[in-house]
């Protein structure tokens, strides 16, 4: 590794407590489950606020419902796993509420952060999450909004297309008659490989993509409930998006549930140093 990534490493180890990611998108797009994944937990996060208390909220509902009916919902509170606390986590509604001063809150959440001088307070990476179980509405105004106005500035913005499952109903109606009538399982094999059709025909990361603040990589996530495959090609988009060396390891350091992404990424990081070293010599 180059010297003065060993030494933006030995700042972050002493300034950054935790890697830090704003997570959005619609309701109902499995953002609890995504966190709860990528934090290997089943437990519900403890909800800090911007000066580090607890907020104490009630139980008896889902994650985000409590939030809303209790009125506390803020960007600025801080969801923290028990057992993951390297990682701070933010949630957002305001990329669907349609309300500008929601907007507004987020926007400027996103700029602060991302340019603040308090090295532990500033923001990492944003997931934004998009469900495929409503292709034709996949792109809403939220979205346009977002990507058009929503300047992220070094922070890179990483697409989830959450639900992608829900593509393969489409998928098997493409089949072709006589496939239509094989076993439930053989059905499913021969629907499997024209979901890239479906999802590519709607053009969603191509509409995305000509957009003015446009994400930088994207990540498809099926079988979310059963399955942390998706988790871990979240974090290794997330780990590829992030400009700085140091900062990559700052994440690695900070998951739970991808253990082959550190071997892959020590290995690679040894090849270059070992390349650096044999140019330098």
């Amino acid at each position: 590794m180059p010297a003065e990534d060993i030494e933006d490493l030995k700042n972050l180890r002493e300034q950054f407590v935790r890697f830090r990611i704003l997570i959005g998108g619609r309701a109902n797009a499995g953002k609890t489950t995504i966190l709860r994944g990528i934090c290997n937990s089943t437990e519900n996060p403890e909800i800090y606020d911007g000066d580090g208390n607890k907020v104490w909220i009630s139980f008896g509902m889902s994650l985000c419902r409590r939030l809303r009916y209790r009125g506390i919902h803020n960007v600025e509170n801080e969801l923290i796993f028990r057992g993951n606390n390297k990682l701070v986590l933010h949630d957002s509604q305001g990329f669907e509420a349609g309300r500008e001063d929601e907007f507004s809150r987020i926007q400027k959440f996103i700029k602060d952060r991302a340019m603040t001088t308090i090295l532990k307070k500033r923001l990492h990476a944003i997931w934004y999450c998009i469900p495929m179980d409503e292709l034709e509405r996949a792109i809403q105004c939220s979205e346009e909004k977002f990507f058009n106005e929503c300047d992220p500035g070094n922070v890179p913005v990483v697409v989830v297309f959450t639900k992608f499952d829900a593509l393969l109903p489409r998928a098997m109606g493409k089949l072709a008659p006589a496939d239509r009538q094989l076993p439930p399982q053989e059905r499913v094999s021969k629907a499997k490989p024209l979901v890239e059709g479906v999802f590519n025909k709607a053009n969603i990361w191509g509409r995305l993509a000509r957009m003015k603040y446009a994400p930088r990589f994207c990540v498809r996530m099926e079988n979310m409930d059963r399955s942390t495959e998706g988790c871990s090609k979240l974090l290794e988009a997330t780990t590829a998006a992030l400009n700085k060396t140091a900062l990559r390891m700052l994440l690695i350091s900070a998951q739970e549930v991808n253990i082959a992404l550190c071997v892959k990424y020590a290995v690679q990081q040894w090849v270059y140093a070992s390349v650096y070293h044999a140019l330098i010599s």
